[in-house]
């Protein structure tokens, strides 16, 4: 919005700064033919062909005919008159000037000539001053690949400079607007990596700037005046680059992946119509490859702002202020579009000639204000969403931390008891997790049940299912039906029922866990186990390594699951070891921790110190880079 107030406000000083004089219309002076054939040279040229030139033969449209205009002059005072005849085109691919006797031009320019950019103007300008009481005629041939509209102007010298300099005051500024657009579009861009900002910026670069900076003549006169053929394309290649990039910017503006996913898959379409209009227009390029492309683009803008539209009603935002930034644009290609295929005419010279500039660039001025600010609210919304977002993970972090402070209340801490020490450790990988371990020290029969299970998976899930684990093992080892059962049938009942309570609470998941429960008999040190599908149990006596290894299936696989049981003669001195197979299988590298290195390790002196050196060796410090949940549990039987 910005943009345009300062466009409108430039407009009207341009015309104060530069004096606000008007040309005289030359339309009365000429006379027009049109070459149909386009072979007509200057000596075969007859007078008797040409026919005064109106409004509507003046307005040729896109034509493949070459266009000749005679000037007929007359000056009836006794003082030289100093005159200058400009045609006003934004675009011309070749001019000619011829003056009888003469057979060559006295002028030549366009897009396929070398143009003199010493003299500043950037449309044809001919200097027809004429001597006192004389007259002259003058014959411009006219040859385009772009719309022949023509508006013929007769200037003194200084309405000549006032026009030009109003125009340079316009087009200076707009490109000053423009480039600081861009720049600020960038910078945001390189700040904030949302990725519309880039595409902005590659819209005012191809269009605002490239385009139009080609279009009304500034670039293939200053730039490369040489050019010849690359200057008369210049003009439709950045207009279809122009096309493309508005296409990128249409589509993440909108977020059409996300509002109209059926339309996103159609937008190859224009993007691969302007790639073989590029293509083309190498090797072929012609006033009809040019009228396609302009009746086009003309409808791709029409399909913009009627997409804007929709979005708009649908609730969506920032689709207001795009579709009102298309529709500016519009309304003045639309003009511009029907008068250039001589479909529209305007009466008004000074309104015909202000669509082509003045409203244009304040057009695309207001254009690039509201886009910006379509973008700006994207911006924005997109920031509310990630401040939302941002918000909720805060809250479930806060929620995990909550569970995580309330499954580490399950694990029990260290015990030293009669006859026996336990040790435990228990490391998630992330707050939260699905091992589990427990014991029970019953002491009525004297009697000690240590207990151990993996939930597959990782985080809340596995956390959960391990929850119901937990109680169902401390609910049922003191219940008192337990009373009258030896260790076998004791772990029989405790390893089914904790089977029913993870069939029933994983009944509709793919969650499954492993488990191992040891009853030891503190009097007599017999150990009786039971395995549903957990790692091996590690036995060390004298320095040596047992290694328990009955299988049998997970918990939750069927109602009828088949588990691995057995039993030892313990003894004092003897240290039993359960863990989960996280403890094998973390680590930075390959250098996993083996079972046997395992072993080895609880025959030192003090194996968890050990173990946990280990651990640290292999994951780096608090284990921070583990990949799965490591818990382990160790019992020392000791004597009496």
């Amino acid at each position: 919005m910005l943009q345009a107030l300062l466009m409108l406000s430039l407009i009207f000083w341009s015309h104060v700064a530069a004096g606000a004089t008007d040309p005289q219309l030359a339309a009365p002076f000429l006379s027009l033919w049109e070459d149909q054939e386009g072979r007509t040279t200057f000596a075969d040229l007859k007078d008797t062909s040409f026919v005064p030139a109106t409004p509507d033969r003046l307005n040729a449209g896109y034509t493949s005919s070459i266009i000749w205009l005679r000037l007929d002059l007359k000056n009836t005072t006794a003082q030289r008159v100093s005159r200058y005849f400009e045609i006003e085109l934004d675009t011309i691919s070749r001019f000619d000037v011829y003056v009888r006797p003469q057979a060559e031009p006295i002028l030549s320019g366009g897009q396929l000539r070398p143009w003199n950019a010493a003299d500043g103007h950037r449309h044809p300008v001919v200097d027809v001053t004429l001597d006192a009481l004389s007259q002259g005629t003058w014959y411009i041939r006219l040859e385009n690949h772009y719309s022949l509209c023509i508006i013929a102007w007769l200037h003194s010298a200084e309405t000549l400079a006032a026009k030009e300099s109003r125009e340079f005051i316009v087009f200076g500024s707009y490109t000053g607007i423009m480039g600081f657009a861009l720049i600020i579009s960038l910078y945001v861009f390189m700040s904030t990596r949302h990725v519309v900002f880039l595409h902005f910026a590659t819209v005012l670069l191809t269009y605002h700037l490239g385009f139009q900076l080609t279009n009304f003549g500034l670039t293939w006169i200053h730039l490369w005046p040489d050019g010849k053929e690359w200057a008369d394309r210049a003009t439709f290649i950045l207009m279809e680059l122009s096309s493309i990039a508005g296409i990128f910017f249409f589509r993440h503006s909108l977020e059409l992946p996300r509002t109209l996913p059926k339309l996103n898959r159609w937008l190859w379409i224009p993007f691969v119509k302007s790639l073989i209009a590029l293509v083309w227009c190498l090797f072929a390029f012609s006033t009809e490859l040019v009228a396609v492309s302009v009746q086009c683009l003309g409808v791709l803008l029409l399909g913009y702002y009627g997409v804007g539209i929709y979005l708009w009603r649908r609730g969506y935002a920032p689709a207001k202020y795009s579709s009102i930034g298309w529709l500016t644009v519009i309304l003045f290609n639309v003009l511009t579009i029907l008068q250039a295929a001589d479909l529209v005419r305007f009466d008004q010279p000074w309104f015909r000639s202000a669509i082509r500039f003045e409203l244009m660039l304040m057009s695309c001025g207001l254009q690039a204000g509201f886009l910006a600010i379509a973008i700006g609210n994207q911006f924005q919304k997109a920031q509310r969403e990630r401040e939302i977002e941002y918000l909720e993970r805060r809250k479930l972090e806060k929620n995990l931390d909550d569970a995580h402070i309330v499954q580490e209340a399950f694990i029990p801490h260290d015990l030293k008891g009669h006859r026996f020490e336990i040790v435990t450790s228990h490391h998630p990988s992330a707050r939260i997790g699905g091992d589990w371990l427990g014991y029970h020290h019953d002491v009525i029969h004297k009697r000690l049940i240590l207990a151990i299970c993996d939930v597959t998976g990782h985080g809340l899930p596995a956390a959960l299912l391990s929850g119901a684990i937990h109680g169902a093992f401390h609910g049922l080892s003191r219940a008192e039906e337990v009373d009258a059962l030896e260790g076998p049938q004791l772990l029989a009942m405790l390893m089914q029922r904790i089977n029913d309570v993870v069939g029933m609470t994983a009944a509709n998941t793919s969650l499954l866990a492993t488990m191992l429960i040891l009853s030891i008999d503190l009097e007599s040190g017999r150990m009786d186990y039971i395995n549903a599908g957990h790692t091996p149990m590690v036995l060390v006596r004298d320095n040596h390594p047992v290694y328990i290894l009955e299988g049998g299936s997970p918990l939750g696989l069927n109602s009828q699951p088949s588990f691995g049981v057995g039993y030892y003669q313990g003894q004092p001195g003897d240290t039993v070891f359960l863990y989960t197979d996280g403890l094998l299988e973390n680590a930075r590298s390959p250098r996993r921790l083996q079972l046997h290195h395992l072993s080895r390790l609880l025959t030192t002196q003090d194996p968890l110190e050990a173990i946990q050196k280990r651990l640290e060796d292999l994951t780096g410090p608090e284990a921070t880079t583990m990949d799965d949940d490591c818990s382990f549990i160790l019992c020392r039987l000791q004597s009496a």
